[in-house]
């Protein structure tokens, strides 16, 4: 599953929001092999592990559970406009297929309703003009 979005912040504000949000322990940075836990509204969260960074690119999260993992893999690319952000998720493991079947659908409507909360809130706080459009 994969969604995208273009926006007219710049490809570093996107990338120093991701750090924010992901950077753990004191850390400034995402870093390969790095762990962490995100935390929900309601308390709950889960844990995940960093499995690759290129710094101001890209990076991919692996969470796990139960016979199925999730890859999901943040990239950010600059345009002549200011940049495409892309979400990716991968369902493997011995339950990917009927995970797919039955959340496929909601995760990829869930992906693409936060890149959308993302860039607006960017551009909120980088008074850029919104400008954004979603891809599939």
């Amino acid at each position: 599953m994969r969604e995208e979005i273009e926006t007219t912040v710049t490809p570093d504000i996107v990338w120093s929001a991701w750090e924010q949000a992901h950077a753990l322990h004191g850390q400034k940075t995402i870093e390969t092999g790095q762990k962490g836990s995100s935390q929900s509204e309601r308390g709950r969260g889960f844990k995940y592990k960093v499995l690759e960074a290129i710094p101001g690119e890209e990076f991919s999260i692996l969470w796990k559970t139960l016979f199925v993992r999730l890859i999901f893999t943040h990239t950010v690319k600059p345009t002549k406009r200011g940049s495409l952000i892309c979400y990716h998720v991968k369902i493997k493991g011995l339950f990917a297929w009927p995970v797919r079947m039955m959340l496929g659908k909601k995760i990829k409507r869930n992906i693409g309703q936060v890149l959308k909360e993302i860039v607006h809130k960017l551009e909120l706080e980088n008074k850029t003009k919104p400008r954004h459009r979603t891809r599939s």
